[in-house]
């Protein structure tokens, strides 16, 4: 019910999409979207059993290709260094790691521009 109400901060828009498959409709995971003035954040998870099956990287795209379209111009993801898997999908969406960090993540961001 909090995420559906969106964030109390009116120059904060937040986007949940929950990832279904589509053979059989099992839930897998979520990509998550925090846009302000500056940019969005970007965020994704996928369950355990179904890693590996490049969903997390078709959501992501996705999610970006959407914010790009909607005039965003920065993206940025914050990934723990050992998870390599984020890190991949980080740099398969043109992201690049940037010295900055926070709570021991690493800041990944690249500028967008509408195809």
């Amino acid at each position: 019910a909090r995420l559906a109400a969106g964030s109390p901060d009116p120059a904060e828009a937040w986007g949940n999409w929950v990832l279904r498959l589509r053979a059989d409709g099992a839930l897998t995971g979520y990509v998550q979207t925090t846009v302000r003035p500056g940019g969005a954040e970007l965020a994704w998870v996928v369950g355990t059993p179904w890693q590996r099956r490049g969903l997390a990287t078709e959501a992501a795209r996705t999610l970006l290709a959407h914010l790009t379209a909607a005039g965003v111009t920065t993206a940025v993801a914050h990934i723990h260094p050992d998870h390599h898997a984020s890190a991949a999908i980080a740099r398969t969406l043109g992201l690049c790691p940037t010295a900055d960090t926070q709570d021991g993540e690493t800041r990944w961001q690249a500028g967008l521009t509408r195809p």
